[in-house]
C-alpha cells in the first residue's frame, strides 16, 4: 500500500468492483481514457481486475481516498520492460474525485514507487490532445511531450490526435 495526504494506492477489494464498473461503464470517461466504450457487468470488471493484476508486466493500484477507503479511480503501469527501465501509464480519476489533487498525489506515488522497487527510468503516456485538463496535471508534475499522432483515435465522430508524453524518474 501507497499512502499519500489524500490518497492511498492499495489492491482492489469485492467491495470497489460496483464503483469500478461504474467507471468502466461510465462511456465519456472511457472515451477520455481512449479505450473503447462497452457495458461492463460485475463479472467482466472481475475478469478485468484478475487480468491486470495477475499481469507479469504490470502494477495495477486502486486509488482510494484516503480517509474513507472508498475507491476514486484506478492507475496502472503497463508494459513494463526492465532492460530499459520504462512503462506506459493509465489513469483513471472519477469525476467526482477530479480537479482536488488526487491525480497529482497518485502520479508522484505511483512514480516513486516504480523508480525505488523496480528501478524505472522513465513513465511513458498517451492522452488524447483535447484533454487539455490531463495534460495540464502531467505536465505540472514533470512530463513533457515528446511526439503526437496526427488523427489516430477514432472518437465515434471523426479521429482525433494523440499526444505521447514521458517523465524521466532519474537524472
Amino acid at each position: 500500500m501507497l499512502i499519500g495526504n489524500k490518497v492511498v494506492l492499495r489492491a482492489w477489494t469485492q467491495e470497489d468492483l460496483p464503483a469500478l464498473q461504474a467507471l468502466r461503464n461510465d462511456f465519456p470517461l472511457q472515451r477520455q481514457l481512449m479505450a473503447q466504450p462497452k457495458g461492463n457487468s460485475l463479472e467482466q470488471v472481475h475478469a478485468w481486475l484478475n487480468a491486470r493484476t495477475q499481469a507479469v508486466d504490470a502494477v495495477f493500484f486502486i486509488i482510494a481516498d484516503k480517509t474513507s477507503n472508498q475507491p476514486l479511480g484506478y492507475v496502472q503501469l503497463l508494459d513494463i520492460n526492465l532492460l530499459h527501465g520504462t512503462g506506459r501509464l493509465g489513469i483513471c480519476i472519477g469525476p467526482q474525485a477530479q480537479g482536488q489533487g488526487c491525480g497529482g498525489e497518485t502520479l508522484n506515488l505511483l512514480a516513486d514507487y516504480v523508480r525505488e522497487v523496480f528501478g524505472l527510468r522513465k513513465i511513458l503516456l498517451e492522452v488524447l490532445a483535447d484533454n487539455q485538463g490531463a495534460i495540464r496535471l502531467y505536465l505540472r508534475h514533470g512530463y513533457r511531450e515528446v511526439g503526437r499522432w496526427l488523427r489516430h483515435f477514432h472518437t465515434g465522430n471523426g479521429y482525433a490526435d494523440v499526444v505521447i508524453m514521458e517523465k524521466l524518474l532519474t537524472a
